[in-house]
C-alpha cells in the first residue's frame, strides 16, 4: 500500500506537466482528484497481488503500465499540445511518426522515476516477501473479486462527465487548454475518464455493411470546375435587425446589408450560443451533427476531399493555436497549412489577437500569393473579432440602440457588441472588394458561429423583449439562428453559371457546405450527396433535439421522418469512424 501511495505521487508530480510544487500541492487541495488518481495505483497492485502472490510482481508491472501512461502523456503534450488519451493507443503508428520529427527533451523527474521503480522493485523483493498460503487459495480469490469489483464499480465513476466538470482545480492550472484542463485532474484520472470516449453508442441497428449499402446507391464526383473557394466563420456574428423588438436609433449592419443585395443568403440554426464555436467549426468541415467526435486521429472530412481534388488547403485563425487543440485536429481533417497567433499573426500586431483589421487584408495578401500558381485553392478562417466579453460598464463607441427600456449593462453591452460588428463589417467589405477584378474565379463564403451572450442567461435579450426560451420553437430560433452568405466574382459566375434569385435554405451548419456545392452545382463526395436527402426531410437537426420538418422546428419527429432519422445517424456514426473507407 506505501509502494502504491508512493506511485501515486509520483504520477502526479509528472502530471503537473511543469514539475512544480504548486501545482502538485493543488492535487492534495481536491480530494476527489486526488482519490481517483490514487485509486487505480491500489486496484491494479492489490489485484496482480492476488494473482501472483508475489508483491514486487504485482508493483513492477502496475507501475510500469502507470508511468509509461503519465510520461506518454507528458511528452505528447511537451511535443504536440494535446493530452494522451485512450483511443491514442490505436493510433500507434501515428504517434511514432509524430515522435521521429522532434528530439525529445527528458526531464529530470523521468530518471527519477525509473530509480524509484527499480527501488521499490529491490525494496519489495527483499523485505515484502509475504505469500499468502495455498491452502488459503480462496483468500487469493476473494481478494481478486473484490479489487474487480471495486474496479467495475468505480468505472462508472470515472466516466461520469457531470462529476470530471465538477472538479475544478482550476487556480494555477489554464483549465481553457485541453492538455491543461487534462493535467488539473490528474493524468491517471483524466485517462481512465476518455476510456468512455472509446464506446461511443452505436446508432440502433447500426451496422458497417448497412452504411455501406446506403452509401452504395453515390458515386463520388469530382469538381468540373476548379474555381477558389474562399470561407469564413465569422465570430459571434448575427444580424440582429431580425428582431423587429429591437429599434436602431442608427443602422450598424448599413454595409452589411448593402454586400447582401449580391449575395445568396440563408440562415443556420447553430448548436451553441456565446461559446463552443467549433461545433459549427467542425460540422461544416465534416458535415458531422452535434455532438462533434473527439478528432483523436485522422477523420473523413470535406476538407480531404479538397485535397483529393487538387486544392491546397489553407486556413487561418488569429487567437491561439491550442484553443480548441485547432493545432493539431486541424491537421488531422486534412488542412496543409493553418496559421495562427503562435505560428504567424504574432508578427503582425502588438495586440493579443489579430482584429478585423489586420485579419482581412491578411487574408487578401495570403490568397494572392498562394493562388499565383494556379493551384486551385481552398481556404478555411475563423475570425476572432466580436468574441466575447463585451463591456458593459461604459459605451466604447457610437449607439446603435436606444437606451429607452433596458438597464445600464443591456445598453452598454449591446451597443458595444454591435460597434465590433460594424467595424468588422467596414474590412469585411474592404475584404470583398480586392476579389471583384480577380481574372481568376472564386467564391466567398461566410457565416456567423453562434449568437453573442448577452448577460446572465441572456437576460438582455428578454430586456428587449425578445424570446430566447431555447426549448421552445420560437426561442430556440431566436438564440441559435446565425446568417450564411455567398458571394462570387464575375469570373466565378461566368465559369459556374450562378443564380443569386434563389433564397438559401434554413439550415443546420453540417449541411452548409452542401449548401455551397448546391450554389456552385457540384455534386461532391459521396457523404455530401447522401446527405441532400437528408436535408430534404429535415434541414435542422438541434442539439436540444429540435428539429425542422415542413419549414417548422418542432421537439418531435413525425413518424414518416423517423426512419430517415434512423438511417441518418447509421451513415454519420460509419463516416464518423471509418476514415478512408
Amino acid at each position: 500500500m506505501l509502494s502504491s501511495f508512493g506511485l501515486c505521487l509520483l504520477c502526479l508530480m509528472i502530471s503537473t506537466l511543469d514539475l512544480s510544487r504548486g501545482r502538485f500541492s493543488s492535487y492534495f487541495h481536491e480530494p476527489t482528484i486526488l482519490f481517483l488518481n490514487l485509486l487505480p495505483c491500489i486496484v491494479p497492485v492489490a489485484l496482480l497481488y492476488f494473482i501472483t502472490n508475489r508483491a514486487w510482481i504485482s508493483y513492477a508491472l502496475s507501475a510500469l503500465v502507470l508511468l509509461v501512461i503519465s510520461f506518454v502523456n507528458y511528452f505528447k503534450v511537451a511535443l504536440r499540445g494535446d493530452p494522451f488519451v485512450a483511443s491514442d493507443i490505436f493510433n500507434v503508428s501515428e504517434g511514432a511518426g509524430i515522435m521521429g520529427q522532434y528530439e525529445l527533451v527528458f526531464p529530470w523527474v523521468f530518471f527519477v522515476s525509473i530509480a524509484l521503480w527499480l527501488l521499490g522493485i529491490v525494496l519489495l523483493l527483499r523485505y515484502a516477501r509475504y505469500r499468502i498460503n495455498k491452502r488459503r487459495w480462496y483468500m487469493r480469490v476473494a481478494g481478486a473479486l473484490v479489487c474487480i469489483l471495486v474496479g467495475g464499480f468505480f468505472a462508472d465513476v470515472y466516466a461520469d462527465n457531470g462529476l470530471y466538470d465538477r472538479q475544478t482545480n482550476n487556480s494555477l492550472f489554464n483549465v481553457w487548454k485541453d492538455a491543461e484542463n487534462y493535467a488539473s485532474h490528474g493524468t491517471l484520472y483524466s485517462f481512465l475518464h476518455s476510456v468512455d470516449d472509446l464506446f461511443e453508442g452505436e446508432p440502433e441497428n447500426y451496422s458497417q455493411e448497412t452504411a455501406q449499402e446506403i452509401l452504395s446507391a453515390f458515386s463520388d464526383a469530382d469538381i468540373p470546375e476548379k474555381v477558389n473557394v474562399v470561407v469564413t466563420m465569422i465570430e459571434s456574428f448575427s444580424d440582429l435587425s431580425q428582431f423587429e423588438q429591437i429599434k436602431f436609433v442608427s443602422d450598424p449592419y448599413a454595409q452589411y446589408h448593402a454586400l447582401l443585395e449580391e449575395c445568396y443568403t440563408g440562415r443556420l440554426i447553430s448548436d451553441s450560443v456565446g461559446g463552443e464555436t467549433i461545433n459549427a467549426e467542425r460540422a461544416f468541415l465534416t458535415g458531422f451533427t452535434y455532438p462533434q467526435p473527439k478528432y483523436h486521429a485522422k477523420t473523413n472530412s470535406f476538407v480531404h476531399y479538397f485535397s483529393e481534388q487538387g486544392y491546397q488547403t489553407d486556413g487561418s485563425h488569429p487567437g491561439h493555436d491550442w484553443f480548441y487543440s485547432r493545432n493539431v485536429i486541424n491537421e488531422r481533417l486534412g488542412f496543409d497549412r493553418y496559421l495562427f497567433m503562435e505560428n504567424h499573426y504574432r508578427n503582425l500586431t502588438t495586440e493579443e489577437y489579430a482584429y478585423d483589421r489586420v485579419l482581412f487584408p491578411e487574408l487578401a495578401r495570403i490568397y494572392a500569393q498562394e493562388t499565383a500558381d494556379s493551384q486551385p485553392y481552398f481556404s478555411f478562417t475563423v475570425t476572432y473579432q466580436n468574441h466575447s466579453p463585451y463591456n458593459s460598464k461604459s459605451l466604447d463607441g457610437a449607439q446603435f440602440v436606444s437606451h429607452e427600456g433596458i438597464s445600464d449593462e443591456a445598453y452598454y453591452l449591446v451597443n458595444n457588441y454591435l460597434n465590433s460588428v460594424c467595424d468588422g463589417m467596414h474590412y469585411l467589405v474592404e475584404y470583398v472588394d480586392t476579389f471583384r477584378d480577380d481574372e481568376a474565379p472564386v467564391v466567398l463564403l461566410f457565416f456567423g458561429d453562434h449568437k453573442p451572450t448577452f448577460g446572465m442567461s441572456n437576460c438582455y435579450y428578454e430586456e428587449m423583449g425578445i424570446n430566447v426560451a431555447d426549448l421552445s420553437p420560437e426561442g430556440c430560433e431566436n438564440l441559435y439562428t446565425t446568417p450564411y452568405f455567398i458571394w462570387a466574382n464575375d469570373a466565378a459566375k461566368q465559369v459556374l453559371n450562378l443564380d443569386f434569385s434563389a433564397q438559401g435554405r434554413t439550415i443546420s451548419p453540417a449541411f452548409l457546405m452542401a449548401e455551397l456545392f448546391d450554389f456552385c452545382r457540384w455534386q461532391g463526395p459521396v457523404w455530401m450527396q447522401y446527405q441532400r436527402e437528408v436535408r430534404e426531410v429535415i434541414p435542422v437537426m438541434h442539439r436540444g433535439k429540435m428539429f425542422m420538418v415542413d419549414g417548422k422546428l418542432t421537439n418531435t419527429l413525425p413518424e414518416w421522418a423517423q426512419p430517415v432519422y434512423n438511417k441518418f445517424e447509421i451513415v454519420q456514426y460509419y463516416e464518423r469512424t471509418t476514415y478512408g473507407k
